[in-house]
């Protein structure tokens, strides 16, 4: 029985339809990836640095163990050609790097970290849960780690804001001129940091919650097509490759 959707299972139904019935209604086993388990723990390195308080502050990489650990709590992961100490490796080095720690060390202001946020949208009767990682002075954010740079572009067609701002907007907070921003951190030979800042108007929601209303509909009614064209579709990506289209191949 679902009890909730989030904003990542709209996007895994939207990617793949079939995909999206094997986890979340049949509930076969899935496997993370070296990619995701680094990034899971990047991600809760940088949030437990953003808990300190007070002048004196750790380095960023004394998170990293413990951070390390609650992302191999998430699941099973799939190693391939990696191995857990590579990819820890991987890892350290990207929280270790000059210009990541010169990044998040400028993060000051009001900060709020981790706040769970929901929206409600009409026709749908579960909420869309979500969690904004990171909000400094009133203006919600999101951390990313990818294996390319992004683009101004990139950052403005990410839809995941529009759901974050939707629903701080119905629980009666405001966001100054709608802005979001992305932290991203380049998971390149020499690592980067980047900041992108961009804003929604307030009248996207209609889209939102036509997008939103849609899934539910196929949901709803049991429709859970194959998606061949998805980058999902192929044995590297989709967790369920060999009981769905692999069995032909």
């Amino acid at each position: 029985m679902i009890e909730h959707l989030s904003y990542s299972s709209i996007s895994a139904y939207l990617a793949c339809a079939k995909n999206w019935q094997l986890k979340y209604i049949d509930k076969l086993p899935t496997y993370g990836s070296p990619d995701l388990t680094i990034g899971s723990a990047v991600h809760n390195c940088l949030e437990a640095f953003l808990k300190q308080e007070g002048p004196e502050c750790n380095p960023l990489e004394f998170y990293l163990p413990a951070a390390w650990s609650s992302a191999l709590e998430r699941g099973e992961v799939f190693w391939g050609h990696e191995t857990p100490e590579s990819a820890y490796n991987e890892a350290l080095a990207l929280v270790s790097h000059k210009a990541i720690q010169e990044g998040v060390s400028k993060f000051r202001g009001d900060i709020k970290i981790e706040e769970k946020v929901e929206l409600h949208v009409p026709g749908v009767p579960l909420p869309i849960v979500g969690y904004i990682d990171v909000q400094i002075d009133g203006v919600p954010g999101d951390f990313k780690t990818s294996a390319r740079s992004w683009t101004q572009d990139r950052a403005q067609n990410e839809t995941q804001s529009l759901f974050y701002l939707a629903a701080l907007n119905q629980a009666g907070r405001t966001v100054p001129d709608w802005k979001f921003r992305h932290y991203v951190i380049v998971k390149t030979k020499t690592p980067q940091w980047q900041v992108f800042e961009h804003v929604h108007k307030p009248g996207e929601i209609f889209w939102l919650f036509g997008m939103i209303q849609s899934v539910w509909k196929g949901i709803e009614s049991g429709v859970f097509p194959e998606n061949p064209g998805s980058w999902k579709c192929g044995p590297v990506y989709c967790d369920f490759w060999a009981q769905c289209r692999g069995k032909f191949v």
